[in-house]
């Protein structure tokens, strides 16, 4: 049985802070960024770790079994992109309730061997136990320069705001179901095999990215800690977010809400200076397929909300907060 309970998770992960170390030494990047960097030799070794649990993650009437371990391959390796790293190799725990067999367990792992041999990226074992809820717990290692990650915390006033990947598939999908409609396709498989950006992750950070994240739960919330990290603020334009394809029949008149808000896009938002934010954008969409776009610009922190949406009709709409509480299993699509 899920419970929640009063603090949300951003609210927990600030109070386990003073538990954990930070950048220092052979700590390159600690808490508070998308994966951890330490120094091994001449490298820099990013880890980063994502637990998917059932009925918050994915559902079973969703997904199929091989859909659920590339899922949970392709979530962390998406945080080794936002460091500008490159994924190297995978472990995974899994948590197994009575009813999930041994065919289902080697489809996930079937799943997972798709999600490595896509991005290069070594499935070495694991451990597994039972348990009463199915859960997998996936650790990814990455391989980047050490001076070459790039944290959340480097963005200054007068960078511009790139965003690599679609936005919004997944999360419209869910509104389908969630209104009892049959979903589309095409949205329902970026909830089913989102896709990381490992190479745009790069192509951006070598066109001088200050600052990154990975866009997970939502684009307001992600870029809110961006904004908190870098001491910044950030305005945006609706009109130049490259929304995936079907999303705006399918929000109806909660599209923004849902574009930036949903969650599970699995995007990447950098703060790049402005002279090279063209040319990012351009070789992000090259390096990876997808769609990217200098969508803002970041600003002085004020009084004000620290990430704000210029809407097509002029108005605004204050982003701050905006997306998916794991904690409470929750996104808030106002």
């Amino acid at each position: 049985m899920g419970y929640c309970l009063a603090v949300g998770e951003f609210d927990l992960i600030r109070r386990l802070a003073p538990y954990l170390d930070v950048a220092g030494g052979q700590l390159l990047v600690g808490h508070g960024d998308d994966a951890a960097v330490l120094q091994v030799g001449d490298r820099g070794l990013c880890v980063a770790v994502d637990v998917l649990v059932e009925g918050v993650h994915f559902r079973r009437d969703l997904s199929g079994w091989g859909d659920v371990g590339w899922k949970a391959v392709a979530v962390n390796v998406s945080d080794i992109a936002a460091m500008g790293a490159a994924p190297t190799a995978v472990v995974v725990g899994l948590s197994l309730p009575p009813d999930v067999g041994d065919v289902e367990v080697e489809a996930v792992y079937a799943g997972m061997r798709e999600a490595c041999d896509r991005w290069g990226a070594l499935l070495v074992g694991g451990d597994t136990v039972a348990a009463p809820v199915l859960s997998l717990a996936v650790t990814v290692l990455g391989d980047v320069a050490p001076t070459a990650a790039v944290p959340r915390s480097g963005a200054r006033p007068g960078d511009r705001v790139v965003v690599a990947g679609a936005l919004g598939a997944a999360a419209a999908a869910l509104v389908q179901v969630e209104a009892g409609a049959v979903p589309d396709d095409r949205l329902l498989a970026a909830h089913r095999r989102p896709r990381a950006l490992p190479a745009a992750g790069r192509a951006l950070a070598a066109h001088g990215a200050r600052a990154m994240i990975d866009v997970s739960d939502g684009l307001g919330a992600d870029l809110g800690h961006l904004c908190e990290a870098s001491g910044v603020a950030v305005r945006l334009r609706a009109d130049a977010l490259p929304v995936a394809d079907g999303v705006a029949g399918a929000a109806g008149d909660r599209l923004w809400a849902v574009v930036c808000g949903g969650g599970e896009d699995f995007a990447l938002a950098a703060a790049v200076p402005a002279g090279a934010a063209d040319a990012a954008a351009a070789a992000a969409a090259d390096a990876d397929g997808v769609p990217a776009a200098v969508v803002g610009e970041v600003v002085r922190r004020g009084a004000g909300a620290a990430v704000v949406l210029t809407l097509p009709n002029g108005g605004t709409m204050d982003l701050d907060g905006l997306g998916y509480d794991h904690r409470h299993g929750t996104g808030d699509h106002r």
